[in-house]
């Protein structure tokens, strides 16, 4: 037979066919690429060095869970995975390049293999599985122990590098850095401790938020309670394995991609049926196509840029030609209106290379603009006037939404639809602010407070807090913002209530009675 019709049974199966075929071979020349950097390297003697000085050879970054995932799983990405039951949004530029979408599941546990898990019968005479290793289970617990470990080796890596990187004050780039990145140094713990980063980045910000609650003296810190917790946790686990038969993880481990729900199962019959030639090895695409992304991941890991700690009061926001037209008309009439006599750089410039032959514009007298209260300034300060308000505006060109220069399609409704989605911006950047009557280019901060701010960053805002505190330890100088903190909780004296106080007096005073009436009985039988 030349062709063979075949039903698919999932969503591997449909697409390792001929289009898959077809993919591998396209993707030939990427394979080339790789092959042609690894032969630099050699030939060069050492590693490529890593564009981004705090970037350390000592450590090298491993490809995440890649094994256990269908093809193309970390291309479509952008688009969200498969199945359609998985959230799809746009993600940010640098949220989730880095090929690391879990970690390599390795434990002590004993569990069925992914592809027995996703194959097992649909229809069962039990409500439950039989065993902790026919349901892809583990049962793992973090404890303090683990959290302070991974706690102290961020406190020591970040340390390190900034020692390394210098006085942030001293680069002559105009934008304030650290010369550190968050994002690094939650990948390299991650891969350390074998879990998540978006798990490493959780356990980090909320031991920094238990550090400053030691700063609280009215705040106690059960670590008591923490520790039997710990505890009763652990002996459960222990338990319930010893009734299984199985082996403990004894430490946390994340669950297996396997079994959170985001790979479809394989067994999913479909009614599509397809032609396909008999010289078409399904396995064997399928292993080189797997083949291709673990080297296209080691390749991305290398060369990826991470996000760098820079203070984004200092750094300015991109502007196209138009906005950049606006903001140098502005400044050429920003003495029209005023009285104060300055001048703007562009006028300096304009009278010291050559004389102007435009009509000079008169100054405006003295009392044509009164100040606050009847020309009294504002507060009574002389010549002062009242704080204005901080307008923020973004520079649309609406014929370049309608006609733009990347898109075969045109038209006012193009421009509806990229205007209403919703994880989409129009125009990146761009954005301009007028503050006491001076306009200006607004900066990356300011930008992040308008309703056109960028999408979020997963990964940023994770540990936003814990890097905004060590951003001020490190620009500002702020003492006890970031890191150990000495716990200072005062133990409150125990107050006695009246309630308390009145029932004491009252049992004094019985007791008193009852003893002023033995005596009189005494006196009674002396008598």
């Amino acid at each position: 037979m030349a062709a063979l019709a075949f039903t698919t049974r999932g969503s591997s199966l449909r697409k390792c066919s001929s289009s898959l075929r077809g993919v591998v071979e396209n993707r030939l020349l990427f394979s080339t690429n790789a092959a042609s950097f690894e032969t630099d390297v050699n030939e060069a003697g050492a590693s490529k060095k890593h564009p981004q000085s705090f970037v350390t050879d000592e450590v090298p970054l491993q490809d995440g869970e890649l094994s256990d995932l269908p093809p193309f799983f970390h291309q479509n990405l952008r688009r969200g995975p498969s199945p359609p039951s998985h959230a799809k949004h746009s993600r940010h530029k640098n949220d989730g390049r880095d090929a690391y979408w879990r970690p390599p599941w390795k434990s002590r546990a004993d569990i069925i293999s992914a592809e027995d898990f996703a194959n097992r019968p649909r229809v069962t005479f039990s409500e439950h599985f039989a065993s902790l290793h026919d349901a892809m289970a583990t049962l793992t617990w973090m404890t303090q122990n683990e959290k302070d470990g991974i706690y102290k080796m961020y406190l020591d890596l970040m340390t390190a590098m900034a020692e390394k990187g210098g006085d942030p004050k001293k680069d002559s780039w105009g934008v304030l850095s650290t010369n550190t990145s968050h994002e690094y140094v939650v990948r390299v713990i991650a891969q350390q401790y074998n879990i998540t980063t978006s798990r490493a980045a959780g356990v980090i910000q909320l031991q920094h938020n238990e550090e400053q609650l030691n700063k609280d003296p009215n705040f106690k810190i059960r670590h008591d309670v923490q520790a039997f917790v710990d505890a009763k946790v652990r002996e459960n686990h222990r338990d319930v394995y010893q009734s299984y038969g199985e082996k403990d993880p004894l430490t946390f481990v994340e669950d297996p991609v396997a079994s959170t729900g985001i790979i479809g199962r394989e067994d999913v019959g479909s009614a599509a049926v397809m032609g396909a030639s008999d010289l078409v090895d399904i396995d064997s695409l399928v292993k080189k196509v797997k083949k291709m992304e673990k080297d296209e991941a080691g390749v991305r890991i290398k060369n990826h840029i991470y996000v760098e700690d820079v203070d984004d009061r200092t750094r300015n926001v991109k502007l196209d030609k138009d906005a950049r037209r606006l903001h140098k008309m502005k400044n050429e009439f920003a003495g029209f209106y005023g009285n104060d006599g300055s001048k703007s750089s562009s006028e300096e410039e304009k009278e010291d290379t050559a004389t102007s032959t435009k009509t000079k514009i008169p100054p405006i007298p003295e009392g044509a603009i009164p100040y606050p209260d009847n020309n009294l300034g504002y507060k009574a300060n002389a010549k002062t006037r009242r704080p204005r308000w901080k307008f923020a505006a973004q520079i649309i060109n609406t014929h370049s939404l309608e006609n733009p220069s990347d898109s075969p399609q045109h038209g006012k409704r193009v421009a509806a639809r990229i205007k209403a989605r919703r994880h989409g911006r129009t125009v990146d950047g761009n954005t301009l602010i007028e503050e006491d009557g001076a306009v200006r280019v607004a900066t990356v901060a300011e930008l992040e407070q308008t309703s056109w701010k960028h999408v979020r960053n997963e990964s940023e805002f994770m540990f936003k807090g814990v890097k905004d505190a060590w951003m001020r330890r490190q620009l500002e100088q702020e003492v006890g913002g970031w890191g150990r903190q000495e716990e200072v909780y005062n133990e409150p004296e125990q107050e006695i209530s009246e309630s308390e106080s009145e029932e004491d007096n009252d049992a004094e005073s019985k007791e008193g009675d009852d003893a002023d009436s033995a005596d009189s009985t005494e006196n009674e039988e002396d008598k």
